[in-house]
Formats: structure tokens, C-alpha cells, sequence
């Protein structure tokens, strides 16, 4: 009987895990300008940044006054200086549109990067 326990705990710790690994709490995030995130163009003001971390994948959501707003996959990348203050690094399209390409967390050395063409962006500390 205890080798039938086993296996029907171990589908249930699977079944009740979440998909993504540490979430962490809300954080909040200024935009000085529209900006484009993985398709949604999200406009300048205050927002609440939520992020997922699993390995070196992120999950990045804006939120304004509790609602949701966009979310984008990005890759949770370790930098060599620890930011001050929260930063975000936009893009200057060539028909004048903004892309968000990178949200850097203040209080640690880590962004999150994102793909300005929607793609998952990967980064590998491997030479190739």
C-alpha cells in the first residue's frame, strides 16, 4: 500500500506546484513614455511590477490600480554593478515607437531583458 502512496503524493505535490518558480513581491515602476511590451503598447505613468523567476527565465506584469496591464517573458540576467534605483532601458524604434528591452531592479545586480520583437530572449554565461 505504500509504494501505491508514493507515486499518487508525488502527482499531487507536481499537480499543485506553480508553473513558474519565486514570485516576488509587487515593486513599483515608472515609465517616462509609451512604451511597446510584447505587443501591447502600455502607456507613461506609475505602474506595479510583479516578476517570475524560473532559472534564468522571467515573467514580467504591469499592473495600474490593481488591474492588469501586460506581461512579457524575458530572461532574468545577473549584471556586474548593483543598481541604485529601478531603471528601465527603452529602444527608439525607427517609425519613432518605444520598446521596452530591459527592467533593471534597484537594490541588486539583476534585470530583466526582454526581446523588443516579442520574441523569449535566452542568455547563456557559455562561450560559443
Amino acid at each position: 500500500m505504500k509504494k501505491v502512496m508514493l507515486p499518487i503524493a508525488l502527482v499531487l505535490l507536481i499537480a499543485t506546484s506553480p508553473a513558474w518558480g519565486k514570485k516576488n513581491p509587487p515593486h513599483a515602476l515608472s515609465l517616462p513614455y509609451v512604451v511597446n511590451l510584447n505587443g501591447a503598447q502600455v502607456p507613461a505613468g506609475s505602474y506595479e511590477l510583479t516578476w517570475e523567476i524560473q532559472g534564468s527565465s522571467a515573467r514580467a506584469t504591469l499592473w495600474k490600480e490593481g488591474r492588469f496591464v501586460a506581461t512579457a517573458p524575458g530572461a532574468w540576467v545577473k549584471n556586474g554593478v548593483k543598481y541604485d534605483e529601478d531603471a528601465v532601458l527603452v529602444l527608439l524604434n525607427s517609425e519613432g515607437s518605444r520598446s521596452l528591452v530591459e527592467i533593471r531592479i534597484g537594490g541588486t545586480a539583476r534585470a530583466i531583458v526582454f526581446d523588443p520583437t516579442g520574441n523569449t530572449v535566452h542568455y547563456s554565461a557559455t562561450k560559443r
